[in-house]
């Protein structure tokens, strides 16, 4: 009985230590979190965004950001309470459980993160009610599209392409590009591909707008959505063709090219 109840309490003792190892490399996450509703609670939205994904903060506009996370609710936030706690190798996170507020009341909330710069970011937030929070939210005074719909995806390529033409300005659309093709192709090398488009007389801001036309699409083995359609632009149509890759469950742009047709 002695020896039994020896081997017990080392049982008991491994799994603190386990829960205690688990706590640690997951702290950072809870920080992240913890900071990002501190930032909501003093009505500092911009010092919030700051712990938000750069996809995050393409995706949804700040006056989204106040709408679902309103200062008035906010305002009372105690702290969180997290039940799941995963940091990936791959550079993903995820936290699930309950944010705590002052006045004895709780909301259950899942959080998913992505490590960017070595810092890690939420790119995901689901609470209850206000739906969900995310890298890839959508206009909600608009109808409703997946991020996988294909068209969308083409649809907002070429509206940050489109205005980058209009413009001369590429950094938005460069930022919206996948690091893989950012490791290839330089900031400059698309400024120069593009610029010739912006002397021919269609209304690049507006194309992106326009329903394509996708005559093509297909995925290779190396996991690459490949995209071939034009735009019914006038007085000429907008080829395209565009390479796509999902980094972190993201369809982002590896390839792109432009081709004016009759």
């Amino acid at each position: 009985m002695k020896k039994l109840f020896k081997f017990l309490v080392f049982l008991v003792v491994l799994g603190v230590v386990a829960f205690g190892v688990a706590m640690f490399f997951t702290s950072d996450l809870t920080s992240t979190a913890d900071n990002f509703f501190k930032s909501i609670k003093n009505g500092n939205y911009n010092e919030a965004s700051k712990y938000l994904s750069v996809n995050f903060k393409q995706a949804t506009t700040m006056e989204q950001l106040k709408r679902a996370l309103p200062a008035s609710r906010f305002k009372n936030y105690k702290d969180c309470s997290f039940t799941t706690r995963e940091a990936n190798a791959d550079g993903t996170g995820k936290l699930k459980g309950k944010i705590n507020f002052t006045d004895g009341s709780a909301i259950p909330v899942a959080i998913t993160l992505i490590k960017e710069n070595d810092s890690w970011k939420i790119d995901h937030i689901t609470l209850p009610r206000s739906g969900i929070l995310r890298s890839s939210s959508t206009e909600t005074n608009a109808p409703q599209q997946n991020r996988d719909d294909i068209v969308f995806i083409v649809k907002e390529t070429m509206r940050k392409l489109g205005n980058a033409i209009a413009t001369g300005y590429y950094s938005d659309f460069y930022s919206y590009t996948a690091p893989q093709f950012q490791r290839s192709v330089s900031l400059e090398k698309i400024e120069k591909a593009f610029k010739p488009f912006k002397s021919v007389p269609i209304d690049w801001k507006s194309v992106g707008n326009l329903n394509p036309a996708i005559q093509k699409k297909e995925k290779d083995k190396r996991g690459v959505l490949k995209v071939l359609g034009y735009f019914p632009s006038q007085p000429r149509k907008v080829g395209f063709d565009f390479e796509y890759y999902k980094n972190n469950g993201k369809w982002q742009v590896v390839g792109v090219f432009l081709k004016l047709q009759d």
